[in-house]
């Protein structure tokens, strides 16, 4: 069986929640992991570490869906909607998928980016600020972390600029087999937007009525645990990411139990008002793209400042 969806980005929008909530639907196959990254090959170290190499053994991940009751079969890859490459790969072996998109106010996707990929041991600087100074030097292939396996997720800005990304992707899949929504959406109407979501893959409604928060912000509570799981030593790799893909497939009740017992909650340090009302500005060039685009208005994405005198004068500031 092949795939025919795909959730494709953006990261930090809320994707993790919405295949959650689609993979529990009864009509649903859901590949674990949620994010194979096998058709992304412009990031090349991402899809070795589910030793994924080739079509016989991504497809594999579907091996268990039960084709009298599975309509829908995903994935979600949020970095599909930043590669050059990725879609028009999935659609060489699923012409007729559909994409879903989660978007979400660029500012916060860069700063919740940034905390994510300090978590995952991409990133080295953990003050989102310095790192946000770094771009330029890390695009030219400086100051890369040694432990880093995606140098394009350092590229905060690049990640969360989303009108160059949606234009490419609105060139490949025709209108009928795509659906953009927006995290704001998910934290107002998760129920509406579940239901959307149902609807657009012709799934019917299943009573589903608890959208608990998932993937919410995050730390290591032994850093030198994390190190060791996370980035191995080289000649220690084979041996410990074939243990992760073990456990993620089988799920041993003391592993589930330890994973739990090592995350913890952690809240985002703030930026300074100074640095925020900079990145806005960042951003708006492509947020008003974006609008013309997609033709909404965004104005809660081109900062606080906007939002407060549209509020002072009356006006709605929905996406």
């Amino acid at each position: 069986m092949i795939p025919n969806f795909f959730i494709i980005g953006a990261p930090k929008c809320g994707t993790s929640a919405l295949a959650q909530y689609l993979s529990e639907h009864p009509a649903v196959f859901f590949t674990d992991p949620k994010e194979p990254f096998y058709f992304s090959e412009d990031y090349p170290k991402l899809k070795k570490q589910h030793f994924l190499t080739d079509d016989a053994s991504y497809l594999a991940l579907y091996a268990n869906a039960d084709p009298e009751r599975h309509i829908a079969l995903g994935e979600g890859s949020t970095n599909y909607l930043a590669s050059e490459v990725a879609v028009a790969r999935a659609l060489r072996m699923s012409p007729d998928a559909k994409f879903i998109v989660l978007l979400r106010d660029p500012v916060e996707v860069a700063h919740a980016f940034h905390m994510e990929q300090v978590f995952a041991r991409n990133e080295d600087e953990e003050d989102f600020e310095r790192a946000w100074r770094l771009q330029d030097a890390r695009a030219r292939g400086e100051s890369i972390p040694a432990t880093c396996l995606a140098p394009q997720f350092l590229l905060y800005r690049e990640v969360a600029s989303y009108a160059g990304q949606i234009e490419r992707f609105f060139a490949q899949v025709p209108p009928e087999r795509r659906l953009v929504l927006f995290q704001e959406q998910l934290k107002a109407d998760p129920l509406g937007l579940y239901r959307e979501s149902l609807a657009f893959l012709g799934l019917p409604d299943d009573g589903r009525a608890e959208f608990p928060i998932v993937n919410g912000s995050h730390s290591h509570r032994y850093e030198w645990l994390a190190n060791l799981v996370l980035r191995p030593p080289k000649p220690l790799q084979p041996a410990v990411w074939a243990f992760r893909n073990y456990a993620r497939r089988n799920k041993p009740r003391s592993i589930e139990l330890l994973k739990e017992r090592l995350r913890v909650k952690s809240r985002r340090k703030d930026m300074s008002p100074a640095f925020e009302a900079e990145l806005y500005e960042v951003f708006r060039p492509d947020v008003e793209r974006l609008e013309r685009l997609l033709e909404v208005s965004l104005p809660k994405w081109k900062g606080p400042h906007l939002e407060r005198a549209l509020e002072a004068s009356g006006l709605s500031a929905s996406t």
